[in-house]
């Protein structure tokens, strides 16, 4: 289940955030194999074509969206944004123990829902499978029902029978209840005893148990144990109950996130230059993300957003509407079950290779050298050589993934070492790995104060003998987080053009880092 015309309703530039989050909606939760076409999206949301082409080209630019040909995906900006929520909030990343824990004492699929975006609905926020027989098609930010099966009835008895009201009950099975009198004694009991149980009401072939519980960030919830219908006993479900309601109580104990340090003097989705209604969106988003406690909807929220109260008042009406935010009772406007819903979809990050492989493959081919991608742990203060693409020139020199990149030595680790602080400078062992490697602690600081000024990185043969190499730093949020590097033969030395080079790297970093920064 997607947004419709019918949930946001709104003119002028409320209207064209709205159609902007309608279109992302469509793209996360109706994905297609080979993506979605501008006729086959215009007619899904119901806009014309040329609307839907001139937010999806703003989005494109933004790399919150990708194109394939002339087919569209999620972007991987929008699985950057979209994971910082996803490994700050409560559920959505930080109950794997529980579930894992419970799914082995009950042999059973554990779920998490959580309230959806509409208010007669829940959605799949995490899954643990068990390893059984039988397996149920259920896929992070499913939508599920509120009046039958044991998860979204558990979460009806915190929400309240009222929110059903003028909403038909469809029935599922032969078991589901759409008799509310019936369906008001079940959530009764369950007041009464902090679960509720379900035999194929909403699956005809499952049984299951169910506890309500709260977020630490608000939103009503409940967690379920899923177990065959045919080999589960009601001593079964009684068993089951009290494990079931006491992973609840856990639940709604797990902290959330810390918001994501300033950012300051670093380039990112957060410098206000974009003016656009997406600009605008993408900063919502972005802080949304970025501060899982929420953000003050005056003052912080207009300079966050970088635009006038008028127009950010709008955008927040959006945002509430269809949503993407809402409102805490404390006041702060805080990530929305859509929103919620989007991360719990695109999940985890992909791993750094993955989403950075474009823009290396683009470097290569503009410069013509060998590109190559340097990830740097912060926990270690090590890095590796994760990605490697070779130019189009005919001479170039080969580099394999997976090598470990010396900090103190080639242009690759000093990109990183300029910007990994004093301490991890001192630790550096400053061995000599070729006749020009710098050994002495002071050239070394020299070096890397000159890097720091510039922007970028030059070696020549500090490392292996042969190469030349120019890398300039990439960072997520304030921290240093590899480099981008061109690698090249010292006899084409002197053929070179360092300057378009360098420009080429900064600008290559400086895209990355605003990808990856919120």
């Amino acid at each position: 289940m997607n947004l419709d015309a019918a949930q946001v309703t709104a003119t002028g530039p409320v209207a064209g955030n709205e159609r902007i989050v309608r279109v992302l909606d469509t793209l996360i939760t109706r994905p297609r194999p080979h993506g979605w076409g501008v006729r086959e999206l215009a007619a899904e949301i119901g806009e014309s074509r040329s609307t839907v082409n001139r937010v999806l080209r703003g989005l494109t630019e933004r790399r919150l969206v990708e194109a394939d040909s002339s087919n569209y995906h999620v972007g991987p900006r929008l699985r950057v944004i979209a994971a910082q929520l996803h490994a700050q909030h409560p559920v959505l990343s930080r109950a794997a123990a529980v579930l894992a824990e419970l799914s082995s004492a009950c042999e059973a699929t554990i779920m998490v829902v959580v309230r959806g975006p509409l208010p007669t609905t829940g959605f799949l926020a995490m899954l643990h499978e068990h390893d059984g027989p039988v397996r149920y098609q259920l896929t992070p930010g499913m939508i599920l029902p509120l009046h039958a099966g044991a998860a979204g009835k558990a979460l009806l008895s915190s929400i309240g029978l009222d929110a059903l009201d003028g909403v038909e009950l469809q029935r599922f099975s032969e078991k589901t209840i759409v008799d509310r009198h019936q369906l008001a004694a079940d959530l009764a009991h369950a007041e009464r005893t902090g679960y509720i149980t379900s035999v194929g009401q909403h699956i005809a072939l499952a049984s299951g148990v169910a506890a309500p519980f709260e977020t630490a960030s608000g939103e009503k919830a409940a967690i379920s144990a899923t177990r065959p219908r045919y080999t589960t006993t009601d001593e079964d479900l009684a068993r089951i109950a009290p494990l079931v309601r006491d992973a609840a109580a856990a639940l709604s104990r797990i902290p959330m996130g810390s918001p994501t340090p300033s950012n300051a003097g670093l380039p990112s989705s957060s410098d206000n230059a974009d003016s656009t209604a997406l600009g605008r969106f993408e900063r919502l988003l972005t802080t949304l993300a970025a501060q899982p406690h929420g953000v003050a909807p005056g003052r912080e929220l207009i300079t966050r957003v970088g635009a006038n109260p008028s127009t950010v008042s709008k955008l927040r009406a959006t945002a509430e509407a269809s949503g993407i935010a809402r409102t805490t009772p404390t006041e702060q406007l805080i990530a929305g079950p859509l929103l919620l819903r989007w991360a719990a979809v695109l999940g985890e990050r992909p791993p750094l290779p993955d989403v950075l492989a474009p823009d290396l493959a683009r470097l290569a081919t503009d410069t013509g050298e060998t590109a190559a991608l340097a990830v740097y742990d912060q926990e270690t203060a090590t890095a590796v050589m994760t990605t490697v693409v070779a130019g189009p020139n005919p001479v170039h020199y080969g580099l394999a993934p997976g090598t470990p990149i010396p900090l103190h030595a080639g242009a690759a680790g000093k990109a990183i070492l300029a910007h990994a602080g004093s301490q991890v400078v001192e630790q550096q062992a400053l061995e000599p790995l070729t006749p020009r490697t710098r050994t002495e602690r002071g050239q070394l600081r020299r070096d890397l104060t000159a890097i720091r000024e510039r922007g970028w990185a030059e070696a020549d043969g500090e490392r292996i003998p042969d190469a030349f190499g120019l890398a300039a730093p990439f960072f997520e949020g304030a921290r240093v987080a590899g480099s981008v590097t061109l690698t090249i033969p010292r006899f084409r030395k002197d053929q070179l053009d360092v300057a378009q080079l360098t420009a080429a790297l900064t600008s290559t970093a400086e895209q990355i880092t605003r990808l990856l920064t919120t």
